[in-house]
Parts: structure tokens; C-alpha cells; sequence
């Protein structure tokens, strides 16, 4: 089988981007046993400017004109923002099945992001989901609350399935989890971009709260982002010397990290994949989400639920004092590692065949 993957940015591992992530881990399982191309506009996150986008947009389509004279079997956008190329796909007549996947529909909701240049990129990327739905001959959706949310914007999906996406590193499903023996301090630890959406504010708002009561926690927060500057303002207005910024945590040192935390605070709004909330969850953390979280119920099966910042330092307090219990950990990790990037491209590979046959 001919495959061609069509993501934003170059498949890679330990790209910062969780749909990037999904496509590599996703395609070296693919590429076992099958000819797969991956077909990209933007070499590096770091692209993901206006020059990335107008990229993106414009000059790329000539590489999607060459692609769909190609033989391939399986055209697979996986990342939404990509959907055009759907359109493109049906319009050219290609004998080549289209799929899609779906993880989200933030850029869909007005307001969500801040400043001009989103609110542009928001409509593009509006209409390619909508271009996806209307022009693929199937839609893989991440999660099942994703397929229902789809349903009530756009009504009923002509042919789609659900594919959940979030598996740990194999690494972390593997490997021994250390005993923690911890000191006198709680480290409460965060992993991910320092974007709005992920709400990284509320972490600093509830060590704030910690800080007043004089607890001995410390918020340690890998990553960079757009809301870096705007969070070490808010640290240093209210004084946090509990809270520490560590920019952008290396690949290879990423399981020496999280085994370094006692608990995994994630408090993000919305996104499509939950790669760290199940790597977290694989190396045996406790994880804290926010209650006003649009995660995949699948992802929330074993975490615990924070639905302000009062009850966040409730919950840490309560580790903090009792600990993590065995029963729990031992339930929240086996459901995490049960999760394999084997079983997703399997599940994919299948839906492939299908449309096949």
C-alpha cells in the first residue's frame, strides 16, 4: 500500500507539537510494512509564524498538485488545519482514498486565541475542517467527545471513526517506575507549550494561593511559548519564588524529568492530544486538570479534577499529606500504558483497508 502523510510540520520526534508527534510515532509503525511518503509545508515548529502560515497556504499548494499525481493508495491529512488539500484531492480527480483526522475544533470557536494574526489563521483553518468534512472519504476522529462535538457544529459525519490517540513513549510503558521517596518539598511539575490554551496561568494562580499559607511545594514548568514573558511577569508581581521556569525540556532527558515530580499539573482548556497527561500517567504521577477542561473522556478516566485554583491546592494539600495511594497509581498507570502507538496505526491501517476494499 502507497501512503502519503500530509502534515503542518515535518514528522519528528520530540517536536513540541503533540499532532506532529501523533503523525511520526504513527508513520515508523506504518513504514514497517508499507511505502509511506510524509509530505509537509514547514520544516520546524519554529515556523509557525506569519511566514509559516502564508507558506503553508500558498506555495505548499504546488507541492500538493505534484502529490496528487502520484499513484498513492491512502491520502491521510493528519492534522485538520491541513484540510484544503482534502478539496484539492476530490477536485483532481485522484483515484486516491482521503482521510482526515480531527482533534479539535479550538480554532473554530471565536475568541479563543488573541491578536490579529490568529483570528486570520482561525477562518483558514475553519475552512479546512469544514473542506475535510465535506471532501473525505473518511474522518478519523481522536476521541469520542470529538466525533459528538463535530456532529453538533456540522450535523451528521457521512463516514467517520474514532481512533484514540495518546499513547505513552514506549519508553515510559516500559520502563521500571523508581520508588519516589520524597523530600519535604512537593514538586509539582508541568510539561507542555506556554501558550493561552494551556492555561498555564492557573498553575501560578494556585501556587500563589500555596504561598500564602507558607506550604512547601515547588512548581517546576518545562516549555516555552507565546505566554512566557506575561507568566514571569505574574511571578514576579506576586513574589512566587516557589514557581520555576525551565524552557524547553530535551528529548532525551524527558523520562528523567517527569520521574523527577511527585505530581503532574496539566491544567490546559482544550486540545486534541494528551500525549503528556498518558506519559505522566506511564511513569506513575498523579495528574490535576482543570475541571473546565475539554480533554477526551478517555483522557480524564483517572485524574483528578481541579475546578478552581481553590480547589487545585485543596487536592495538591491532600497529596502533599496522604501521598499518591497504591491502588490508585497502580489503576491510573495500567490504564495509561495500555495505550500503544502498535494499537493506533493498527486501528488506522484498518480503517485504510476498508476503504480499500
Amino acid at each position: 500500500m502507497r501512503i502519503a502523510l500530509v502534515n503542518t510540520f515535518r514528522p519528528t520526534a520530540g517536536s513540541g507539537d503533540g499532532i506532529t508527534e501523533v503523525t511520526y510515532r504513527v508513520s515508523e509503525v506504518l513504514k514497517r510494512k508499507h511505502k509511506v511518503d510524509l509530505i509537509y509545508p514547514l520544516d520546524s515548529v519554529k515556523r509557525n509564524d506569519v511566514l509559516g502560515l502564508i507558506d503553508a497556504n500558498t506555495l505548499f499548494k504546488l507541492k500538493v498538485r505534484k502529490l496528487l499525481s502520484s499513484n498513492y493508495d491512502i491520502i491521510h491529512i493528519t492534522n485538520q488545519e491541513m484540510g484544503y488539500v482534502a478539496r484539492m484531492a476530490k477536485q483532481s480527480g485522484t483515484t486516491a482514498k482521503v482521510v482526515t483526522s480531527i482533534f479539535d475544533f479550538m480554532r473554530v470557536r471565536k475568541g479563543f486565541h488573541k491578536g490579529f494574526v490568529h483570528s486570520i489563521y482561525n477562518r483558514l483553518v475553519s475552512q479546512s475542517i469544514r473542506d475535510s468534512i465535506d471532501y473525505s472519504d473518511l474522518i478519523i476522529f481522536s476521541a469520542s467527545s470529538i466525533k459528538r462535538e463535530a456532529a453538533e457544529i456540522y450535523g451528521p459525519i457521512r463516514k467517520s471513526k474514532v481512533i484514540y490517540i495518546g499513547p505513552p513513549k514506549e519508553s515510559f510503558r516500559t520502563a521500571p517506575i523508581p520508588r519516589r521517596k520524597r523530600g519535604k518539598v512537593l514538586n509539582v511539575g508541568y510539561m507542555g507549550a506556554l501558550s493561552h490554551w494551556k492555561n498555564v496561568i492557573f498553575i501560578l494562580r494556585t501556587a500563589a494561593l500555596l504561598k500564602a499559607r507558607k506550604s512547601a511545594y515547588r512548581f517546576t514548568i518545562f516549555g516555552s511559548g507565546a505566554e512566557l514573558e506575561s507568566l514571569k511577569d505574574y511571578k514576579e508581581k506576586n513574589g512566587l519564588d516557589n514557581v520555576h521556569f525551565m524552557g524547553f525540556a530535551p528529548e532525551n532527558g524527558l523520562m528523567g524529568i517527569y520521574d523527577s515530580f511527585d505530581v503532574f499539573f496539566y491544567p490546559t482548556l482544550e486540545e486534541g492530544t494528551s500525549l503528556p497527561v498518558f506519559d505522566a500517567q506511564a511513569r506513575g504521577l498523579p495528574v490535576v486538570l482543570y475541571g473546565k477542561t475539554k480533554l477526551a473522556d478517555e483522557v480524564k478516566a483517572h485524574c483528578l479534577i481541579a475546578k478552581d485554583e481553590e480547589d487545585a491546592a485543596k487536592i495538591l494539600e491532600r497529596l502533599c499529606k496522604d501521598g499518591y495511594s497504591p491502588r490508585e497509581r497502580a489503576i491510573s498507570t495500567k490504564y495509561a500504558r495500555s495505550f500503544s502507538w502498535d494499537r493506533v496505526a493498527r486501528e488506522t491501517l484498518d480503517a485504510y483497508r476498508s476503504l480499500i476494499r
